[in-house]
């Protein structure tokens, strides 16, 4: 019996440390839980009043009194967020100039509120104010504040939420703390923002232990337990600072919190006990399954941490892309980045499998059945996939509110009647997934015309939610403000670059003009001097003067046409060559790649391939039916540029035999060429048929394009 005794003494002493120490670690767990809840609370308020500030900034908001439509994107911001009563902006004297619960704004300021006195001296980040009541019968609410600047750093006003202490107290009185534990949010200057169970008139809260909370928290500032006595009764406490914020969540318990719940076991394991040793373990099995509750009741209280925190967690996401995506859009003008940047964030914003932005095009005179709405990005492509793309068929996705502003969608198309199957999806590129549902949102200008329409679509019923149009709404706001922008931007450099290359044109022909009529007029006076000295009478003169001017003219022709920069070599010969066709198309073969020569070396191997042409005609392969010309050419790298190799091949003619004096034709062939391009000329007279080859560099790479 004495055993028996013994033992319950040890198991009721075991059981009251275990109590005590799963009290202290219920306080250390709770405060750690809290007070990760709390933090993810106030990076939601920071998030905001950043993106208040933004909106600020973009509006150009110091200036003039808050429009409408800046109160607009203010409420939106301020309806996805339940947990906030409102948004409030004031100037530099505390008068509000713009809150999100009504427009216009009321006659009201908050200069006597700490949480705007502590901005005006000097930026203190983040503030979290103390709790007050508006009034009599009115739920106590505290500010969190962000200092507004100019961009000289001047005190232009705050930004700030108001959040009601009615959230903490309906989220903490879930907990399971025994009878007499209190929850407390308090600043590290021991000001206490809220706490639970809540005071009767909502602000007037039980005080610390300032002495105790001061000493421990200097030994370690971010968590920590101790006890002490106040009011005669002995409590145990656990803090857990709110993230990096100068704030922390305190959570205590009297001390001997445990004593109920250690009688009723003792009793029960006394009872026990005096029956009979087996009553005593049937005891201890008990309390195992006590202890397991106790478990259970604490993994339900991590899952509702972690579900609220996963909810908050997923608001910070929208809100740091919202924030991301305005930072983007203020410092961009392209078009196309604007589009996709946002297609993006929508996609981001909305968990869609796909998104879109269709412009808006106006009416297609060639087709009466198209709507005006034309696909112009989508998520994973760019926007030249798109250039060839029809407009988008009338459904009622472009219902006649559509342009007012008003976002469509539906839960379901495929049992929707007043669409076809994922009709409003046309020509977005295959592999996605069948649409189900969708989601429209317009994009409004400041001067109302509708720039487009985002489209997201996902293959699962009843994606896109009211919280999600709220969001689109404020990115929808933003994107229309960057593409009002990058429309004005594009506009002007394009004016600009047309003057520039206007400008830019007519001084390039004003010079190249002077350049060659001075050049002309030179080649016309060599032409007359040899030309005079090779003729044998006035009439052979005049034949092969006017041979090699109308030779000179097609080559400038051809300069002409690509404004004095580059000639075809294949054109060139054509003009030379066609005349001699005969119906017989192999007479003439011209083998070789496109070739652009340029203005330098054009008019030289032009003429030396009239001169060629022209004897072959008089006493050449060109002078008889039968013969045939053949014209060969290719290019190949050197250090100096491109060079290019040409062969002329006359076979099937007259015998050919040396010359007996050196006509202008060869003149021009060995001394031009060589001078003017330090071209190699080789000329062979074989029997066969004349044969010449050119070989000349082209250093002026940038001309030598390949003809379309």
């Amino acid at each position: 019996m004495a055993v028996v005794f013994l033992a319950f003494g040890y198991v009721a002493w075991e059981q009251r440390d275990r109590l005590i120490q799963r009290n202290q670690a219920d306080l250390r767990s709770n405060a750690f839980f809290l007070a990760d809840h709390a933090a993810r609370l106030f990076e939601i308020a920071d998030l905001t009043l950043k993106q208040g500030s933004a909106l600020i900034d973009d509006a150009n908001g110091y200036r003039g009194p808050p429009t409408r439509r800046l109160w607009e994107q203010l409420r939106a911001i301020q309806e996805a967020l339940p947990y906030i009563d409102d948004i409030r902006l004031s100037d530099a004297t505390g008068r509000l100039r713009l809150i999100s619960e009504v427009f216009p704004t009321p006659d009201a300021d908050i200069a006597t509120r700490d949480a705007f006195k502590a901005q005006v001296g000097a930026d203190s980040g983040l503030f979290v104010g103390q709790p007050v009541l508006r009034g009599e019968g009115s739920e106590p609410t505290f500010m969190v504040s962000r200092r507004l600047q100019g961009p000289d750093g001047s005190f232009q006003g705050v930004v700030a939420v108001t959040v009601p202490l009615s959230y903490f107290d309906l989220y903490w009185q879930r907990l399971q703390l025994p009878k007499g534990g209190r929850v407390t949010l308090l600043r590290a200057d021991t000001k206490i923002v809220a706490q639970w169970p809540a005071p009767t008139d909502g602000i007037s809260f039980v005080p610390i232990h300032k002495e105790t909370f001061d000493q421990t928290l200097a030994q370690n500032p971010q968590q920590g337990s101790y006890s002490y006595v106040m009011r005669g009764e002995r409590r145990v406490s656990a803090f857990h600072q709110v993230g990096d914020l100068p704030l922390y969540i305190l959570v205590s318990m009297p001390a001997d919190a445990y004593w109920g719940v250690w009688v009723k076991q003792a009793r029960l394991y006394g009872a026990f006990a005096l029956v009979a040793l087996v009553s005593f373990l049937a005891l201890a099995v008990l309390a195992r399954q006590h202890f397991r509750e106790q478990a259970a009741n604490a993994a339900l209280l991590t899952k509702q941490v972690m579900m609220r925190t996963s909810e908050l967690r997923k608001e910070t996401a929208a809100l740091e892309v919202l924030n991301r995506t305005g930072t983007a859009l203020a410092g961009e003008l392209e078009v196309d980045r604007i589009v996709q940047g946002v297609v993006d964030a929508g996609v981001d914003l909305t968990g869609a499998q796909v998104g879109a932005f269709f412009y808006n095009g106006g009416e297609d005179p060639d087709a009466a059945e198209l709507h005006g709405y034309r696909l112009f990005a989508s998520t994973g492509v760019t926007h030249n996939a798109f250039a060839s793309f029809p407009a988008v068929r009338h459904t009622a996705l472009f219902e006649p509110t559509f342009d007012q502003g008003e976002i469509v969608r539906s839960d379901d198309i495929t049992r929707d009647p007043r669409y076809g199957q994922n009709e409003p999806f046309n020509g977005i590129p295959s592999g996605h997934p069948g649409i189900r549902s969708y989601m429209a949102v317009p994009v409004i200008s400041r001067t109302g015309a509708n720039h487009g329409a985002l489209l997201f679509g996902h293959e699962r019923r009843g994606v896109f939610t009211e919280r999600v149009e709220r969001l689109m709404q404020g990115l929808a706001a933003q994107a229309a403000i960057a593409l009002d922008n990058g429309h004005l931007y594009q506009a002007a450099q394009h004016e600009i670059a047309e003057r520039a290359q206007v400008q830019s044109q007519q001084a390039l022909l004003i010079r190249e003009l002077h350049h060659r009529v001075k050049n002309t007029l030179a080649t016309v006076q060599a032409v007359v001097g040899a030309t005079a000295r090779s003729a044998t009478n006035i009439d052979d003169f005049y034949q092969a003067f006017v041979g090699r001017i109308i030779s000179l003219a097609n080559t400038h022709s051809l300069l002409t046409e690509a404004v004095w920069q580059t000639a075809s070599l294949r054109d060139i010969l054509d003009k030379e060559l066609s005349p001699y066709h005969d119906g017989n198309e192999g007479r003439i073969v011209l083998e070789g790649p496109p070739v652009e020569l340029p203005s330098e070396a054009a008019v030289p191997i032009g003429m030396a391939i009239h001169e060629l042409t022209t004897n072959a005609a008089k006493y050449g392969a060109l002078s008889v039916d039968a013969a045939t010309v053949t014209v060969q050419w290719a290019l190949e790298s050197c250090a100096e540029g491109l060079r290019l190799k040409l062969t002329w091949l006359e076979r099937g003619g007259p015998a050919v035999t040396l010359p007996k004096k050196q006509g202008f034709g060869s003149r021009l062939l060995h001394r031009v060429l060589a001078t003017q391009l330090n071209a190699k000329v080789e000329i062979s007279y074989d029997q066969q048929g004349l044969r010449a080859s050119i070989e000349v560099v082209l250093k002026e790479v940038e001309f030598l394009q390949p003809v379309s």
